[in-house]
């Protein structure tokens, strides 16, 4: 008898040896391809392009055709790019006609960056209302709603932008609290329709949306200011958020899914909770591949779910989840403040999209006086520096870190930890200081002024980065919780921000650029050096969360 093992065999025993389940860890590759054995071919879903080793995770429903996962690639685009224009409308309007508004209000440029830190915070509290109505009825009649409540609340703005203080800033507000679902939605809708291996190349550009349509925003709305009027970028926008809206109402079907879905487990772990154990090498159980416990091959060939046609696909509610209790979906998110891994994402995403708040109230005041002498159109300009270093952030924190994720999976006898996306998170490091420094010491030595403006592209790569890598992060270690967890992550960062409305502009009289910016900046790098304890220790965090289970303890399960 040959001692030779069979390679399929082989694959077996390393899985089962090295697996130690964790929120979060995942068996992404199987190291024999689909075609190892008969077994596997018939029990694992794998992704089509690629060599054939990446399994589909979650694996898709073999019962339902309505299961967004199966949906075709074309239909997937649409809802993403649906997603990504209703979470870019709003950017920063303001930056472009910043010193037009504060001599029409009579009040200075700090008063009014207040009301962009009016915004800021109502976002934070209105994701605490919006998503557990997400959650509980649906992704879609979150959308449409919010959608068309963000066109009313900039026909608001457009009115009291001609009027006084008083109602602008209230109008400014209403607006927060209209578009908080962005920053939580979206995200939750890529991890209902796109497998583990696509969502970083998803979530980077969702990043592009929010952080371009925060760049893009103020050169459009700048034009805009200084050929029309303030009323009209609102007027404008208004009209772009309607337009969007028809394509929401006719493109954006539900993506949440209520249905079964066959799970994959590690060996021996048939109907067992994730344990912070190792497995014993010498167990001798089969592996199994693919544990149904809601589904299988059997029930796949006798049940005919009937497909949703088109128009019934566009019902306003379609999912209403019975299972999910308001009130504790509501309280979820202020106990995951207290997971060391939803902590660190908040930090690291408020920390990065805080730049933008902070460009965006500062141009005005730092590039309308000598030397440079900006008018509004040459200060809506400045943001195309901005965007090009988001566009590389992009394909960084996006393709590049899943190739490296990929590459440290295969090494790892294909299973994926969340932390193995960490070490692009270098990169953000280095882009966001040195971006900083050359902004501030150019601008502080009066420079011509492509220096400082080639700083802000450079600081926006690395910011577009840290917060997209944070985001992704957090959803790979909690994805069954990625609407909660997107509320926790996004009130803490409308908190950072709104911190900056209060004290940027005032800082940066007294103290000077180069002083703000590279304490802003050390603060940044203070903050993102912690992901090397996560990169050694996440794992150690997420068996604790799950041992600890807060969320049974608070009674919120």
């Amino acid at each position: 008898m040959s001692d030779r093992i069979h390679p399929a065999e082989a694959g077996k025993n390393t899985i089962e040896s090295m697996f130690v389940a964790a929120p979060g860890t995942e068996i992404l590759m199987d190291e024999d391809g689909p075609g190892a054995t008969e077994e596997m071919l018939h029990r694992l879903q794998h992704a089509k392009d690629g060599d054939g080793h990446i399994l589909l995770v979650p694996q898709p429903s073999l019962t339902d055709p309505n299961d967004p996962l199966r949906w075709s690639a074309f239909k997937k685009w649409v809802v993403l790019m649906n997603g990504v224009a209703y979470a870019s409308m709003t950017g920063p309007m303001m930056a472009g006609g910043m010193l037009q508004l504060s001599a029409f209000f009579g009040k200075s440029l700090t008063y009014l960056t207040y009301a962009n830190g009016a915004t800021l915070i109502c976002q934070g509290i209105g994701n605490l209302l919006w998503m557990p109505l997400a959650v509980k009825f649906g992704r879609r009649p979150v959308y449409l709603t919010s959608n068309f409540l963000m066109g009313v609340a900039c026909i608001w703005l457009a009115i009291a932008a001609e009027k006084t203080y008083t109602p602008f800033i209230v109008g400014r507000a209403f607006l927060g609290l209209f578009e908080a679902p962005i920053e939580a939605i979206v995200p939750s809708t890529v991890t209902d329709i796109f497998y583990l291996h696509e969502r970083g190349e998803k979530i980077s550009i969702y990043g592009l949306g929010v952080l371009g349509g925060n760049e893009i925003g103020p050169l459009v709305s700048a034009y805009i200011i200084q050929k029309l009027s303030m009323r009209w970028a609102f007027f404008i926008i208004a009209i772009s958020i309607f337009i969007n809206q028809i394509t929401l109402i006719f493109s954006m079907p539900e993506t949440k899914f209520l249905g079964a879905r066959p799970q994959i487990l590690p060996p021996g772990q048939a109907g067992e909770a994730p344990t912070a154990k190792p497995r014993d090498d010498s167990t001798k159980s089969e592996y199994s591949q693919v544990e149904r416990t809601s589904e299988d091959l059997s029930t796949a060939q006798a049940t005919d779910v009937p497909q949703k046609s088109y128009w019934k696909s566009l019902a306003l509610c379609s999912q209403i989840d019975q299972s999910v209790n308001l009130r504790k979906t509501f309280l979820r998110p202020f106990v995951l403040i207290t997971y060391p891994t939803v902590l660190w994402s908040s930090l690291v995403y408020g920390m990065s999209l805080g730049w933008n708040v902070i460009l965006g109230a500062s141009v005005a005041q730092l590039f309308a006086p000598p030397p440079y002498l900006f008018n509004s159109g040459d200060q809506g300009l400045i943001f195309i520096s901005p965007f090009i270093g988001s566009l590389v952030g992009t394909y960084l924190c996006g393709p590049l870190a899943d190739r490296i994720a990929n590459w440290a999976t295969k090494r790892n006898h294909g299973i994926r930890e969340p932390e193995m996306r960490l070490p692009a998170c270098a990169i953000a490091v280095a882009l966001t200081f040195f971006g900083a420094l050359i902004a501030s010491m150019t601008y502080n030595a009066k420079t011509h002024w492509s220096g400082p403006i080639v700083g802000f592209g450079i600081l926006s790569a690395g910011a577009q980065m840290g917060a997209t890598l944070a985001m992704a992060y957090s959803l790979d270690c909690h994805k069954e919780l990625s609407g909660e967890l997107m509320v926790t992550i996004s009130c803490l960062k409308s908190a950072i921000a709104w911190i900056w409305t209060w004290v940027i502009n005032d800082w940066i009289t007294r103290d000077g650029l180069i002083v703000v910016f590279m304490i802003i900046a050390s603060v940044n790098v203070a903050v993102y050096m912690t992901t090397i304890i996560f990169y050694f220790r996440g794992k150690a965090f997420r068996i604790w969360i799950h041992k600890a289970n807060l969320l049974k303890q608070a009674g919120l399960e």
